[in-house]
């Protein structure tokens, strides 16, 4: 405190410290700055990273490393488990038919769409095969009809035959009905079953749930999902292909 009272008081009187003053003072100016060490750029929130950057060293390149590493580290700590996929959602049903037909052209095999009502075509856009459903429920119809025919033959021709009239004991007129009814409830159950099967349902959980706009996909939003499983995704491409396509909220969710 001395020292530092004596530079004070020769500057005032515009005297110069000496040498060894001057070294004191530059040591007790470094020793009262906290140690810092350079870091790389880590963005504030994830808003950060929608916003274009350039190529470079704190471009996308680095920015996808850090964040790479930065959800690695929470994950290992929160216990979480992998990464998803990227979603973004658009506001018409124009944008989010274009955006699927570039997302299809671009090669990507695993993504999806999720829209508050049916968008004409988009399983075309998509580059959908078409539903095996139809065969199922043709499939279950045929077996619905064949096992009336069976239960009629054998109840009224193999097991308890009735002769009634000279009419034959297993007349196929009368039991039309009955191959109609049998017919359309296999279809219906086969239809019913399947398209919870095809669909992976109850799905009572799925990672595009934790978007946190994503209860607008009931009201006004389309959103898309790519999945990390696909094999062209690569998480700062795929982010920036979405953003080319005018994609909004656009961010890394996890399973």
């Amino acid at each position: 405190m001395q020292r530092n009272s004596d530079a004070r008081r020769q500057k005032r009187s515009g005297k110069p410290a000496s040498a060894e003053e001057a070294r004191a003072l530059k040591d007790a100016a470094r020793d009262s700055q906290p140690d810092i060490k350079p870091q790389g750029h880590v963005p504030e929130d994830d808003a950060e990273y929608d916003e274009p950057r350039e190529s470079g060293p704190h471009g996308q390149a680095a920015l996808a490393i850090e964040r790479k590493q930065e959800r690695k580290a929470e994950q290992e700590a929160d216990g979480e488990s992998t990464l998803f996929g990227v979603m973004g959602y658009f506001t018409t049903p124009k944008d989010i038919f274009h955006a699927c037909e570039a997302l299809r052209d671009a090669g990507y095999s695993r993504f999806d769409a999720h829209t508050p009502f049916p968008v004409h075509g988009l399983e075309k856009a998509m580059g959908l095969k078409p539903s095996p459903l139809p065969w199922l429920v043709l499939g279950g119809g045929t077996a619905g009809l064949a096992s009336a025919i069976a239960l009629a033959w054998y109840t009224q021709y193999y097991d308890y035959p009735l002769i009634i009239s000279g009419k034959p004991s297993f007349s196929y007129q009368a039991f039309i009905p009955i191959f109609f009814e049998l017919t359309v409830l296999f279809a219906a159950l086969t239809c019913f079953f399947g398209l919870f099967a095809l669909g992976r349902l109850p799905t009572l959980f799925h990672p595009t749930m934790t978007h946190p706009s994503f209860p607008r996909a009931t009201d006004d939003a389309f959103f898309i999902s790519v999945e990390a499983s696909d094999p062209k995704f690569d998480s700062t491409e795929t982010r920036n292909l979405l953003q080319r396509l005018g994609a909004q909220g656009i961010r890394e969710v996890s399973s």
